[in-house]
């Protein structure tokens, strides 16, 4: 029986692995989050600019 017995502890290791993989999945990342906010702010600031701008000069 110990031969099986790293073949256990392997498949106990990658049923580990891919659990904590599926959480991390799902793991809020405010940073993130916040980076992804800011840069479509951005954009959002600049994009006016150039889209309104000749609605601006009609009106």
């Amino acid at each position: 029986m110990n031969e099986r017995e790293p073949l256990r502890l392997t498949d106990e290791l990658e049923r580990q692995l891919m659990r904590q993989a599926i959480e991390e999945q799902f793991r809020p990342r405010p940073l993130r989050a916040l980076g992804r906010l800011i840069s479509k702010l951005g954009r959002a600031l600049r994009a006016p600019a150039g889209r309104h701008g000749g609605e601006a000069a009609r009106a």
